[in-house]
């Protein structure tokens, strides 16, 4: 049993490690929660073979692998702070629409103002900004000559 709990702890030291912040996916929380159900499921079953140990730890790196896996596609909610809410409405008649952050994207990348506004007339693009999405988007480095076609004026 004393083999079970080292392995048990180990695993949790690394899975700790493994759960990175800036990382967009849940891969970390599902290797550490799958390691350690593995573990604990594994110690059961090897416990009836006199290897508790053995048990723990084939289930902990199963259970971590799973967890990783099915983590890795479950999406973390957007940290406060970094972009502002899609507070611009999109309209689902127009399959065209430019997203919000393509404009972002294409201002950072050095897409000239006037074909990005081309761009929004000729999608016919629409969006309603918040005080707080004008602001992201100035940060950005989106032009004053972009937000205004955004705006509509």
């Amino acid at each position: 049993m004393r083999t079970a709990r080292v392995v048990v702890l180990g695993l949790l030291v690394v899975s700790l490690g493994a759960g990175c912040a800036s990382s967009p996916n849940r891969a970390g929380e599902g290797a550490l929660i799958g390691g350690l159900l593995g573990a604990a499921g594994g110690a059961i079953i090897g416990n009836q073979s006199d290897r508790p140990g053995e048990g723990a730890g084939i289930g902990a790196a199963a259970g971590a692998l799973t967890g990783a896996l099915i983590g890795s596609q479950v999406q973390k909610p957007a940290q406060g702070g970094t972009q502002p809410a899609q507070s611009q409405a999109v309209p689902v008649n127009n399959p065209n629409q430019i997203p919000f952050q393509q404009i972002v994207d294409l201002s950072k990348s050095g897409v000239h103002e006037a074909v990005i506004i081309d761009r929004i007339r000729m999608t016919k693009s629409t969006y309603t900004l918040s005080p707080e999405s004008i602001d992201y988007l100035k940060q950005q480095g989106v032009s004053q000559n972009v937000i205004s076609v955004m705006q509509g004026l």
